[in-house]
């Protein structure tokens, strides 16, 4: 399909999801579209879309189909990268951070159905600590806009980047704020807490596993297709000089 044919198509779609069409069909549609292209192929479709004028924000219609679509896309990226490749470092943080996401819903679950009193010093102890380590993922997102993003829109591409960026500033104050509830266990309202814990773990957790796995299945392919390979040694050394997280994977 040419690249006229996909972007009209491309608009189709988005339009009739915007329009609230049944979006389960419409996504069935998008899923078989999507499946014949590269991750590449469809960042410059969808950025032709905004060079037009679309708002980035509606393109996340396309990140659920895209990746039940590319499910395998990670896969076939993580064979090709080499050991230590700033790549394959991102990955595996995010391997981490789905973790830190899921120990979270499992406290917040806990906290929801408990009296106060009921709960452990452990169970504080351990949601003080998934709080510092998703305060600590800032790191990760700085070497993704100040190393990656920069030579992905030198071609042009900077949908896909605006919306991680955009992501990334939502989700910064919910993390700033979990970590100052847990700070403040002992003195609020049990219910307040639990209220706040429930509004902001809920967030953090549909979000940020929505973003990790965009990156994976498309903003990374997309990376590693458009960037020179020439280029990523000098990324390496950026990401070094910017610095890891107390949980990257050969780098504690």
């Amino acid at each position: 399909m040419q690249q006229t044919a996909r972007k009209e198509k491309l608009k189709s779609i988005l339009d009739r999801l915007n329009q609230g069409e049944d979006i389960e069909k419409v996504k069935g549609e998008a899923k078989d579209f999507i499946a014949g292209i590269s991750a590449k192929e469809l960042s410059e479709a969808e950025q032709e879309l905004v060079n037009e004028g679309l708002e980035e924000s509606e393109l996340r219609h396309l990140c659920t189909a895209h990746i039940e679509a590319m499910a395998d896309e990670l896969d076939q990226l993580k064979i090709k990268l080499p050991a230590g490749h700033p790549l394959e470092t991102l990955i595996d943080e995010h391997t981490e951070i789905l973790k830190f996401l899921e120990k979270l819903d499992e406290l917040n679950n806990k906290f929801q159905n408990k009296l106060k009193e009921e709960i452990t010093a452990q169970e504080i102890d351990e949601l003080k600590e998934v709080a510092k380590n998703l305060i600590d993922t800032e790191k990760h997102h700085t070497r993704e806009e100040e190393t990656l993003f920069p030579l992905i829109e030198e071609k042009g591409i900077t949908g896909p980047t605006r919306i991680m960026v955009m992501e990334h500033e939502d989700l910064w104050p919910r993390k700033e704020q979990l970590n100052e509830l847990v700070d403040e266990f002992e003195n609020l309202d049990f219910p307040v807490f639990k209220e706040r814990l429930e509004e902001l773990a809920n967030y953090l957790v549909v979000t940020l596993r929505d973003h990790i796995y965009k990156e994976n299945h498309i903003l990374y392919p997309t990376a590693f297709e458009v960037i020179a390979e020439g280029k990523w040694s000098n990324i390496k050394k950026e990401c070094d000089e910017i610095g890891y997280c107390s949980f990257t994977p050969n780098h504690k």
